[in-house]
């Protein structure tokens, strides 16, 4: 995702569209347990978002995927699918916050505008009774004349976001107390302590040019995201009811009275610090607790993407010291998600997923990825990562990740990729999946079955005149024990990419004769 490109679209929300776009149509609450739907596998092979938590005894793992969200109570033998719920507007699970039996998920939807895209929220899905039934609540949104705001003493005109684009809530955290934050693009930092509250109350932050924010002081500025990229939502952690940070398109924000009337803020920035984080654009903020001796440490982690300063970097920082200084860790590597069993760190980047049991000293990356029945992870790019005792969970676009990580296996030794396909055991047939692809984002596979037997094979792709475009393997051994995937990226034998259109491909195993797939290409 670019900075640029929200900066300079994030001007329309106010004044191209009208309130129609938003989700009031929608009913607000279903109890529909026959909804949920059993499966052997994860619903999508794009996984985001992972949390999990001990509930009533049970621990559950909640996956939020491109098709909805899921669970499985058993380390990923099974999964509960709840994409046919109604309060799941859409599919595409933007975030995910789970506190005892109370979800929280933000839906979000990408739609085409003008001559791009643009990533628009479609509200809210959530449970109180660990997903027994659900809820439904809009999108944040004001109204047009919601155009002025209270803040101590203070009465400041604020730009009212009237619609859903631009709008997409990336972050949700859960209170204790259970006051639900989010942080969204256009409408930043909101709160909702009563979930039958028609509205999310608005939560100031401090603009750019303020270090600080607080009610008994006297203020007069417009409260505008368009110039203030600090008031541009992205992440957020309720640590504890009082204290909560917000991470911002221009630094990071905490507050030590967060459920007051009119919490006040201290402002991190790359900028106003001797020892600063390394980039303004925070995605991600988790906390961390262990004991070194007999102290508790607590640590704030955050990822930090460059904004609009040449002098910052992408990595990770944390503080100990509620943010008066920070500790800068994987230089210009993008990171998105964090995950601690006791004093180790995991960290999900776009080159894989680092370790960390020293505070940074030193990080283990881990190495190429092959499971026992011979699947590899085509994409480096680890999303985001959960740990249930020594088991660590991980999200890719390319499936879902097991591995253990303890004195008996090292981290990264042996794992297990998880991905949905439909099997076809030894019927003499093949699939691609997925299907449509679009190359820009993903790869397809192409599914067969050897049928139990280990054969020399062949895989072609043809466009729809018949021409002859790649060549994925040849006379490739592929043992007869398990179902097989080869991957196409969407380009030809040049490493050129293909036009849109229908390709067809040959899967020639041995002396059979030849079977055929179709596969749709969209750019």
């Amino acid at each position: 995702m670019s900075f640029k490109i929200f900066v300079a679209t994030v001007t329309c929300f106010a004044i191209f569209f009208s309130e129609t776009f938003s989700q009031k149509w929608f009913q607000e609450s279903y109890r529909l347990q026959s909804a949920a739907t059993s499966l052997s596998r994860p619903p999508s092979n794009s996984v985001s978002q992972l949390r999990f938590r001990d509930s009533a005894g049970t621990g559950i793992l909640w996956i939020g995927t491109s098709k909805g969200l899921a669970s499985t109570v058993n380390g990923a033998i099974s999964f509960t699918s709840y994409r046919a719920f109604p309060a799941f507007v859409k599919d595409g699970i933007f975030s995910l916050s789970v506190h005892n039996d109370t979800i929280w998920t933000s839906l979000g939807y990408t739609k085409d505008f003008q001559d791009g895209e643009v990533q628009t929220g479609a509200g809210y899905a959530y449970s109180l009774n660990n997903g027994f039934s659900w809820s439904h609540k809009s999108q944040t949104l004001d109204g047009r004349y919601d155009d002025t705001i209270q803040y101590g003493n203070n009465f400041l005109r604020i730009l009212p976001v009237i619609v859903s684009e631009q709008n997409v809530t990336y972050d949700l955290s859960i209170a204790p107390n259970g006051t639900v934050w989010i942080a969204s693009w256009a409408s930043g930092l909101r709160r909702l302590t009563n979930y039958a509250a028609p509205k999310w109350e608005r939560i100031l932050l401090p603009p750019d040019f303020l270090s600080k924010l607080h009610p008994d002081s006297t203020y007069n500025f417009n409260y505008d995201p368009r110039p203030y990229h600090n008031i541009k939502g992205f992440s957020v952690f309720a640590s504890d009811d009082s204290t909560v940070w917000c991470g911002t398109a221009g630094g990071i924000n905490l507050s030590k009275n967060a459920n007051d009337s009119f919490p006040s803020w201290t402002k991190f920035s790359h900028q106003n610090q001797a020892a600063p984080i390394l980039g303004n654009w925070v995605i991600a903020i988790d906390g961390q607790t262990f004991y070194r001796n007999t102290n508790i440490i607590s640590r704030i982690w955050c990822t930090n993407w460059r904004a609009e300063s040449s002098d910052e970097e992408f990595g990770v920082s944390y503080t100990e010291d509620e943010g008066r200084s920070w500790k800068n860790f994987l230089h210009g590597i993008k990171a998105f998600d964090f995950a601690f069993k006791d004093s180790i760190a995991y960290i999900t980047t776009v080159e894989g997923l680092y370790r960390t049991s020293d505070g940074g000293v030193s990080f283990v990356k881990n190495g190429d990825i092959r499971d026992e029945r011979g699947n590899i992870l085509a994409y480096p790019s680890f999303y985001t990562v959960e740990v249930i005792g020594d088991t660590l969970f991980c999200g890719t676009a390319d499936g879902l990740l097991k591995t253990i990580d303890n004195s008996s296996h090292p981290f990264g030794e042996r794992w297990e990729i998880l991905r949905t396909y439909q099997p076809i055991g030894k019927q003499n047939t093949t699939y691609a999946y997925p299907n449509p692809f679009s190359p820009r984002f993903e790869i397809t596979r192409i599914h067969f079955s050897t049928k139990g037997k280990t054969e020399k094979t062949t895989i072609e792709v043809f466009d729809f005149g018949m021409n002859r475009v790649r060549t994925l393997i040849r006379d490739a051994e592929r043992i007869g024990s398990v179902e097989h995937d080869e991957i196409w990226n969407g380009t030809d034998d040049n490493n050129d990419a293909v036009s849109n259109g229908v390709y067809f491909y040959r899967v020639t195993i041995g002396s059979d004769e030849p079977i055929w797939g179709k596969v749709l290409v969209l750019q």
